[in-house]
């Protein structure tokens, strides 16, 4: 038994010789002063422990980029609105020409002491209704102005005067009418001149008399004296008294709104 090991064990070690030598010679072959560190010649601090893991570098994380500024726009003024267009004004009711007023004066009016362009109120006497409807309630104020005014003279005897009535207020407005009243005349002093001749005619035919003249002389002197007298009397002013009605027509169609 010893001698059939003892062969093994110089077979074996002879094999462990060869294997080292071959391994020698093939040393030089496999190194390189240009080749490359093999994973082996890596220095010991760099190579990683084999019983760690390696774990690569973490990414270099990107900055979060600041949220940009707000920019804040400028409100806009707000447009001005149109005024608003007014409403149409409804078309009214129309008083036509030739509509009677029936008025009452307020204040007399005479030539004796109004001149052109004097003034002077009255009353509506009457309602004025139009298809059915008041449109100057009775009550209303109309006012006027003296358009002309004549004084009777010593040889005419008669004056004169003419009203106008310019407009009328009624439901808190006032209407222009534009109405001229018919003329008025003062009385004629006929009927006195007539007894004042008279009296003079028998005046002078009592005085012929009394100085022994005839009687028809003293009546001519008695009636050249009396006319001279009825010449110099004027006649009376003409004159609408206060409460007086006056009726009149519309010259002119009048609009009420």
């Amino acid at each position: 038994m010893k001698r059939f090991l003892t062969p093994l064990v110089v077979l074996g070690f002879a094999g462990v010789l060869v294997l080292t030598g071959c391994a020698k010679k093939e040393e030089p072959a496999g190194t390189s002063t240009d080749s490359t560190l093999s994973l082996g010649d890596l220095p010991q601090e760099a190579s990683p422990a084999p019983e760690s893991t390696y774990t690569p570098a973490p990414e270099p994380v990107a900055a979060t980029p600041a949220p940009p500024a707000k920019t804040v726009a400028a409100t806009p003024r707000p447009k001005p609105r149109p005024a608003p267009k007014p409403a149409p004004e409804a078309p009214g009711v129309t008083v036509p020409a030739g509509t009677a007023l029936a008025l009452t004066m307020d204040a007399e009016v005479t030539t004796k002491d109004k001149v052109v362009g004097d003034t002077f109120t009255a009353t509506l006497s009457n309602d004025v209704v139009v298809d059915g409807k008041v449109i100057f309630p009775a009550g209303s104020k109309v006012s006027g102005h003296v358009a002309e005014a004549e004084r009777p003279g010593k040889s005419s005897g008669r004056g004169k005067m003419v009203l106008s009535y310019d407009s009328i207020s009624a439901n808190g407005k006032s209407y222009a009418i534009d109405t001229m009243g018919a003329a008025i005349q003062g009385k004629s002093g006929t009927a006195g001149d007539a007894t004042k001749v008279v009296g003079g005619a028998a005046a002078g035919a009592i005085l012929g008399k009394i100085l022994g003249g005839k009687a028809a002389v003293g009546a001519a002197i008695g009636a050249a004296a009396g006319g001279a007298t009825a010449m110099a009397t004027r006649g009376p002013d003409p004159v609408v008294k206060a409460g007086a009605t006056v009726n009149l027509s519309l010259d002119r169609d009048v609009v009420v709104k």
